[in-house]
């Protein structure tokens, strides 16, 4: 069987061949993808047209602050970047309300009452680990919006008080950074508070033995690199935010909505997720980040819409088939999965451990001209074929196509 990218000589010798016997060729062969017939792919009971992406009008104030968390998502330090052990993925978070800031325990629930009382707008959450047992790190990083800057310091004093008065702690200075209300209970992790305008950057940080010098390095390093990103994107009216485009280029319309039967392996109250983001902010979500950032900057990857499908726009044809590679690279101990069936260039993996954030076990990868899109499925499967995933995968290839 060719591969891929043996097609493309296969291709350039039936284009010639072709050439010589008819005046003009119909459809439109893309180099290194075998040509595939749309009305045989099998899409089960899902979408396999574009439909037009619209916010959610049960909560359309939540829905606006959900905007603004996509926003500081996009601008949030990665932990990896100040310490590159930090590679294995753990829970993202987006926060319009104290009840999205406390749910799963992402904050402890003494914290939602403060930000009831100080009017929080939205934040973002994320953290990563070393992957070990044995010898543990962790770093989390959130940054959260209030609508004064007084308003912020008020909130980093009382999330401090309510930390202290939960476990018996002592201060940690940081320095540079007076304000940041870092403290320790014993040596082995630490929590910091530092508003900055109208934010309050939270980072909590975790050794597998004890180090206070140490941790506040890593606190210092974490506050600064995040107060140089957020001083880069000036904060938006709520007011203004809906005019902010909600689906630049198209590129929600091309992503595949919910499941019909609602099958989708997350579960999702508001949708949070559910936008269009910098390729910086969605790599929050993603494994093996530091290759992936890399092969975003090699593919020119400049926008990613989510929905029950994510679709990343690259430069090229050529460079979407590279990115496919780098998004569906097995780990250690996933399996490589069978495509769709007429879907050969499609690249599907079930994996060794569920995503942390959405439930999923599997994914497949598909390309369409520029375009990568990934689906994703629960469906628990002891062989190579997961059919649920397969039809997912079909049905958002060909509203690739048909986005065009």
């Amino acid at each position: 069987m060719k591969t891929r990218f043996g097609l493309i000589a296969t291709l350039a010798v039936a284009l010639i061949v072709g050439t010589s016997c008819a005046s003009s060729i119909e459809g439109h062969p893309q180099p290194g993808l075998t040509p595939v017939d749309l009305d045989s792919l099998t899409t089960g009971g899902h979408e396999k047209e574009p439909t037009a992406f619209e916010l959610r009008t049960l909560d359309s104030t939540r829905n606006v602050q959900f905007i603004e968390a996509r926003r500081i998502l996009n601008v949030l330090v990665h932990p990896f970047d100040v310490d590159s052990d930090l590679t294995h993925l753990g829970y993202v978070r987006l926060m319009a309300d104290s009840f999205s800031m406390t749910v799963d325990g992402a904050f402890p629930k003494e914290y939602g009452p403060v930000a009831d009382k100080l009017g929080l707008i939205a934040g973002a959450y994320s953290s990563r680990t070393n992957g070990s047992l044995r010898s543990s790190k962790k770093l989390i990083i959130s940054v959260l919006r209030f609508p004064t800057d007084t308003a912020a310091k008020n909130a980093a004093d009382e999330f401090d008080r309510i930390t202290r008065e939960q476990r018996e702690r002592h201060t940690i200075p940081i320095d540079g950074y007076p304000d940041a209300h870092a403290t320790s209970a014993d040596g082995l992790t630490a929590i910091s508070f530092q508003p900055h305008g109208p934010y309050v950057v939270i980072t909590n940080a975790g050794l597998p033995e004890p180090g206070e010098a140490r941790l506040a390095d890593i606190l210092k390093k974490a506050i600064g690199m995040q107060i140089t990103q957020l001083d880069k994107q000036q904060p938006i009216p709520l007011d203004d935010l809906l005019d902010l485009p909600i689906d630049p280029g198209g590129i929600m319309r091309r992503a595949a909505p919910k499941a019909k039967d609602y099958s989708d392996p997350f579960m999702s109250l508001f949708e949070e997720d559910f936008g269009v983001f910098e390729p910086s902010g969605f790599l929050h979500f993603l494994r093996n980040p530091i290759e992936v950032r890399q092969q975003f900057e090699r593919s020119g990857v400049d926008l990613v819409g989510n929905r029950a499908g994510t679709v990343y726009r690259s430069r090229d044809l050529a460079a979407a088939i590279q990115l496919q590679t780098a998004l569906t690279r097995p780990g250690k101990d996933d399996q490589i999965m069978d495509p769709p069936p007429g879907l050969i260039d499609a690249r599907c993996l079930k994996l060794d451990l569920p995503d942390p954030n959405r439930s999923y076990t599997s994914l497949c990868a598909v390309v369409y001209n520029r375009y990568v899109a990934v689906v994703i499925s629960s469906t628990p499967q002891l062989s190579r074929v997961d059919r649920p995933l397969q039809e997912r995968a079909a049905a958002q290839y060909s509203i690739l196509v048909k986005s065009e």
